[in-house]
This record gives structure tokens, C-alpha cells and sequence, in this order.
């Protein structure tokens, strides 16, 4: 084909470019070459379309056999004097591949640059999907007589002859004639079998129908032979496998943490650790329980301290009280307000104690501490879950002796009153025993009456066969 009728081509669109540049928009410039002579330039929207898809470029002079090189340019849209392009993809191939694999509407994947630290586009994301999607339209002599769907064989024929023919030869392009080679002996390889487990005879899973010398090749390809003797005619191999003899990869994992389980708590223990934290101490398996116990412990020590130097200041301020007051201390009240103030003080103590000893300390010295004296191989807690809660002991013996004391001043100026709220105050905290006694109270009344029923049931027909029987 001559010069006056060139290929023309036209830059449609761009996919993937948005993201390859840290710019909010900018528009790419594509730049088509030819054989590395002819350069063409266009400059696409900020959404990769085509500003003027009319406007195509003539690629003059162009065969089959050209180079067509597409490159992606970015420039800077500021106003500084001259701007330097920076090359984002590009993507290389002849005429003749470009037009037999996509044939008119061609779209290239470009390859895209590595950015480098040092260069103003390292912010952006590099796009493994970047195309750019052209449009080829080939001269009239060579579109009526080529098609792109043709095979390989038609496709290298029409080539060759495209790029030797002129405008003045056919339209139909003939392809060459092939000069016919002598054909060589195929050689082929043997087939490598496996072997079974445990067993040194060959796999019964291959269902064969000749011997080794008469194998097929398993790719039936002659590039994979390498034997001198000829290939005889290709058959299917059938290839049959054993659903009994096959190794199957085990999911199991081969190696667990051993877990340990903590022996069950007899009877004394689960008394104990129902006022005390022993179960939990017991139990503990990792630094994170050990924690959680340790800050219980802190708070609990701290507000008993608190409430306990209250009790202290009410005692305290009972021992000031005159003989001649309004109120009439007998000596079980004296007695009962001495025991309150020997409680509180002996528990802020304690608990003075156990901030000192145990509070402001890190976890492990914690854990070290809190170990008993006469702990083996597996550390044991038990005396310290016992002192833990002395505290907390003595200031209910406070509160309660206290309680104790306030009541008995209180009978001897309205008794009434003492055992009205008293009743009532035992009755709320006791509410579920009481509910759950007359429950139990009413289904076994109930039970009681079902069995009277029956045996009133079980006894009358046989009243009534002794009558008759009369």
C-alpha cells in the first residue's frame, strides 16, 4: 500500500488513570508513534474521554510488520515556565498483532511506572488495569481483502503479502506458498509412573492396554518425546484412579497446647470460695486473671478502709455521751458499742496492712506474695484468699454490733418501732426464702391431695366388686 492510502487511528478513551497521579483531576496526554519516525500527540479530558473523537492521525507509510508505540504523559497545570512531562505508561506492539488480536477497536494495557521516592507522583497508587482504547481503520485495499478473524496460518500469509503488495496489485491478498519440509520421525518420551505406598508393584490405578515401550505421551505433544522411535498413531489414555488407595493431606493439626484442667473443689473449698476468692485465684491461668483479681482486691481493700474509719468516728462519738443524756445505756449497749469499736479498729488495721503490702506493688511481686508458705509444685492460694477478706469481716461485726447498739438504746424509748422495721427490713432481704418456702409449701400440699385422690380412686371399684359379690 502506497502512501495516499495510510492507516488511520484514533485515540477514543483512557481506563485507569485517574488514581496513578496524586492530582484530584488531570488530564492525560497520549502520544502515538510509528516506527519511531512519526509522532502523534492528542490530549484526553480529566475523564480519560476524547476531547474530539473525530480527530484521528494518519499513519503514513505503515505495514503489518510497523511498531506502534503509546505512551501516557502527565504535565503540570501550574504556570511555571518550562513544564517537564512525566511519563505515566506506555504500551508497545507491531500493526499486525495489534490488528489480528482486537482488530478495530484495539485497547492496550499499559505498563505503568514505578514511581520513585524523589518524584512528585510517589503519592499515587500504580493501576494494574490501565488501558487505552484506540480505533484503527486499515486503507480500502487492505479491509476488502483481509479479515481479522482469520487463523494464524491465513493471518501470517496475509501479512507478508500486504506488506509486499502496491496499491496497483488485487485486492484479494493470496498468502505465499510454504516450501514443504520433509517431515521428521516425532520422537517421544517416556511416561514416569509413581509407585504405591508400602508396596514396591507398579499402581493399579493406571488402567494400561500395552507395555512400556508402547505408552502414549500424556501431553501428546512431539516437543516432550525424546526417544529415536517413531510415534506411532495417538490414542486417548484413559487414567482411572482408586478411591480406596489414594492419600488424603491430614487437616488435623499435629501439635496442640496442652491444656490443663484444674481439679475439681471439694466441699470445704467451695464453702470457702463462696466468701472468698479462691476459685478465681485457683483457677487463674495467665497474667490477665491474675490481673483482674488484683484490682478487685485493691478497690475492696480501699472502700472497706473507708467505711470502716466511719464506724470508728460513730464509736468514737458514743463513748462522749454522758450518763445524764436522754437516753438510758444499759450495759449489754455498752458492751455492744465496745465490740464495734474493737472491730473497726483491728479491720483498719488490716486493711492499712494489705495496701502496704500488696497494693502498691507491680503484678508479679503480687502473685510472688500471695502464694502460701507451703506451696509445691503447684503454687497454692488458699490462707491468702482467707486474710484477703478480714476486712471485710471485721467491719460487718462492726456494722452489726453498732446496729446492735443503736437498737437496744432505741427499745427503751419505743420498742414498737424497733420491731416493726426490723421485721420489715428482715422481710425484704429474705423475700426469695420466704417466696420460695410457700412454693415449695404449695406443691407438696398439692402432691399430698393427688395422692389421696388416687388411693380414694384405687379403693372404690373394689368396695363395689364386694358388694355385688354379696
Amino acid at each position: 500500500m502506497d502512501e495516499e492510502e495510510p492507516w488511520t487511528c484514533t485515540v477514543v478513551r483512557a481506563h485507569g488513570l485517574r488514581l496513578m497521579r496524586p492530582e484530584k483531576a488531570w488530564r492525560p496526554i497520549v502520544t502515538v508513534e510509528l516506527d519511531k519516525a512519526q509522532l502523534h500527540e492528542t490530549v484526553l479530558g480529566s475523564d480519560g474521554q476524547a476531547v474530539n473523537v473525530r480527530q484521528s492521525f494518519r499513519l503514513r507509510g505503515a505495514s503489518l510488520t510497523s511498531q506502534v508505540e503509546v505512551k501516557v504523559f502527565h504535565r503540570s497545570q501550574s504556570k511555571k515556565k518550562g513544564k517537564k512531562r512525566n511519563l505515566v505508561g506506555s504500551a508497545s506492539c507491531s500493526l499486525g498483532d495489534m490488528w489480528m488480536k482486537h482488530g478495530g477497536e484495539p485497547k492496550l494495557r499499559l505498563n505503568c511506572q514505578n514511581p520513585t521516592n524523589r518524584s512528585p507522583g510517589s503519592r499515587g497508587r500504580p493501576q494494574n488495569g490501565a488501558l487505552v482504547h484506540l480505533r484503527l481503520r486499515p486503507p480500502p485495499s487492505f479491509a476488502s481483502g483481509s479479515n481479522p478473524a482469520l487463523s494464524d496460518d491465513e493471518d501470517e500469509g496475509a501479512f507478508s503479502s500486504a506488506a509486499s503488495t502496491s496499491s496497483h496489485d488485487s485486492e484479494t491478498l493470496i498468502p505465499p506458498s510454504v516450501e514443504e519440509f520433509p517431515q521428521q520421525p516425532i520422537k517421544r518420551r517416556r511416561r514416569v509412573r509413581g509407585y504405591c505406598v508400602n508396596s514396591d508393584d507398579e499402581p493399579p490405578s493406571y488402567s494400561e492396554t500395552d507395555d512400556d515401550d508402547d505408552e502414549k505421551p500424556l501431553l501428546g505433544g512431539s516437543m516432550f518425546n525424546d526417544d529415536d522411535e517413531p510415534d506411532r498413531p495417538r490414542t486417548p489414555v484413559k487414567i482411572s484412579f482408586n478411591p480406596v488407595e489414594w492419600i488424603a493431606a491430614s487437616l488435623l493439626p499435629r501439635y496442640t497446647e496442652r491444656i490443663e484442667i484444674p481439679p475439681e473443689l471439694n466441699f470445704f473449698e467451695r464453702a470457702i470460695s463462696s466468701v472468698t476468692v479462691y476459685r478465681e485465684m485457683k483457677g487463674a491461668c495467665g497474667e490477665t486473671d491474675f490481673e483482674r483479681i488484683f484490682t478487685r482486691l485493691q478497690m475492696e481493700w480501699t472502700y472497706t478502709a473507708g467505711v470502716l474509719v466511719a464506724l470508728a468516728a460513730v464509736d468514737t462519738a458514743v463513748f462522749s455521751i454522758s450518763p445524764g443524756s436522754i437516753f438510758d445505756i444499759s450495759p449489754v449497749a455498752r458492751g455492744a458499742v465496745a465490740a464495734s469499736s474493737i472491730a473497726s479498729g483491728l479491720g483498719i488495721a488490716c486493711a492499712a496492712w494489705f495496701l502496704v503490702r500488696y497494693a502498691w506493688v507491680d503484678l508479679h511481686t503480687f502473685v510472688t506474695r500471695a502464694e502460701d508458705i507451703m506451696s509445691t509444685e503447684n503454687p497454692s492460694y488458699f490462707f491468702f484468699a482467707i486474710s484477703a477478706r478480714i476486712p471485710s469481716l471485721l467491719m460487718f461485726i462492726s456494722a452489726i454490733a453498732l446496729m446492735l447498739f443503736m437498737a437496744i438504746v432505741a427499745w427503751s424509748a419505743w420498742p414498737m418501732a424497733v420491731l416493726g422495721l426490723s421485721f420489715l427490713v428482715g422481710l425484704l432481704l429474705g423475700l426469695q426464702f420466704l417466696v420460695f418456702g410457700l412454693v415449695w409449701v404449695a406443691k407438696t400440699v398439692r402432691k399430698f391431695f393427688r395422692f389421696l385422690v388416687r388411693i380414694a380412686a384405687f379403693r372404690e371399684p373394689v368396695v363395689v366388686e364386694m358388694t355385688e359379690k354379696n
